[in-house]
């Protein structure tokens, strides 16, 4: 009987376990190189921005030696083939990065990337360990971008590089969905309830291995169906790239991880927000009902990824969180002018809890 009660907890165990990895990007330490393009051997689950053009092919993205075992490389690069010449942005993608060229005129030329994975999971933090060299890397911005959504998106124009726009039709193109702040200025066809996003972009250089955490933003409270990720070495994405791009400016990319957390960002008391909150804080924490206050329930809610985003134009985007269901927080009701609220915050992927105590009075 014992050993039957430790086998069956030895498989919860291990099921939780699953559970948890199932939480994170595939491939997160670039170890599965089993694809090539043009002889060059490329990731399993991502995809490098590497061109085909009037029969050429040109990789972007390469394997090296990484913090851990393998690393992804992308570089932004000089490309060209029957006097078409123009330098690329080298990013990597778990979509599909594609480049279009109505006829034999780099005027008309248009770039970026569709689609992503299926995807229902609300991380809080993507972590990425980089380097990022070159010559020109004060001239030019590097991007770690994580977005999620719902729905289907479809559009039929994108901007090309003389500022018209380019009919290409794409489903899941990354401006379609990012509306906000890198959206398609040609306009979308149909559009979708994005949900999260996290953006870095700095014009720095990191010659040794540094670990950049990316917080991510929520919308609303919707559970994605989609999600996608683009590191990239240069001006991508950037409301369609056209100039800016340095050739050699490089970005190693290794070990992402996403972090789910546990705690509380806002915390809203009969509708009102709490400013003096401390979201860290386990000790007991008074909350003093405001003197308009006349009803005798009290309701309690938390939200997380709240915060903005500015975009190459200097437009700002606001992300007001999304509220924590009852699955991730649950509440052990008090009582006004006595025993505090118990307030127990469970991470999405069960990796960590945190428990609030809240007095209450009036």
């Amino acid at each position: 009987m014992k050993r039957e009660i430790f086998t069956l907890c030895l498989t919860l165990c291990m099921a939780g376990s699953l559970t948890v990895k199932a939480q994170q990007l595939p491939d997160p330490h670039f170890e599965n190189w089993s694809r090539e393009y043009n002889k060059d051997v490329q990731l399993a689950d991502w995809n490098g921005s590497n061109v085909t053009q009037v029969g050429l092919k040109f990789t972007f993205m390469y394997r090296k030696p990484g913090r851990t075992g393998y690393c992804a490389y992308v570089a932004d690069r000089e490309i060209g083939a029957i006097g078409i010449t123009a330098t690329g942005p080298g990013y990597m993608s778990l979509g599909v990065p594609f480049q279009y060229m109505k006829g034999l005129t780099i005027k008309t030329a248009t770039a970026g990337t569709e689609g992503g994975i299926a995807w229902k999971h609300r991380p809080d933090t993507m972590a990425v360990w980089v380097k990022r060299t070159g010559a020109n890397t004060d001239k030019e911005d590097f991007h770690l971008l994580y977005y999620s959504w719902i729905g289907t998106a479809k559009s039929g124009h994108y901007k090309a590089k003389n500022g018209s726009c380019t009919a290409t039709e794409r489903i899941n193109e990354e401006s379609d969905i990012r509306s906000a702040t890198d959206g398609n200025e040609c306009g979308i066809d149909q559009p979708v309830k994005q949900v999260a996003e996290g953006w870095h972009r700095a014009r720095a250089k990191y010659n040794e291995w540094t670990l950049i955490k990316v917080p991510i933003l929520y919308k609303n409270d919707g559970k994605p169906t989609m999600c996608n990720v683009i590191f990239s070495a240069g001006n991508y994405p950037a409301f369609r790239a056209n100039d800016g791009l340095y050739d050699g400016n490089a970005l190693y990319v290794d070990d992402v991880e996403l972090i789910y957390s546990s705690h509380i960002d806002k915390l809203v008391i009969n509708g009102k927000t709490w400013k003096d909150f401390d979201p860290k804080s386990d000790k007991v924490q008074t909350y003093k009902l405001p003197d308009d206050n006349n009803s005798s329930a009290i309701s309690i809610h938390g939200y997380r990824g709240i915060g903005t985003l500015t975009n190459i134009k200097g437009e700002k985007a606001r992300f007001n969180g999304r509220k924590l269901d009852n699955q991730e927080m649950k509440i052990l009701p008090g009582e006004l002018n006595g025993r505090p609220w118990i307030i127990t915050v469970t991470a999405e992927d069960g990796s960590s809890t945190h428990t609030y105590k809240i007095a209450i009075k009036s």
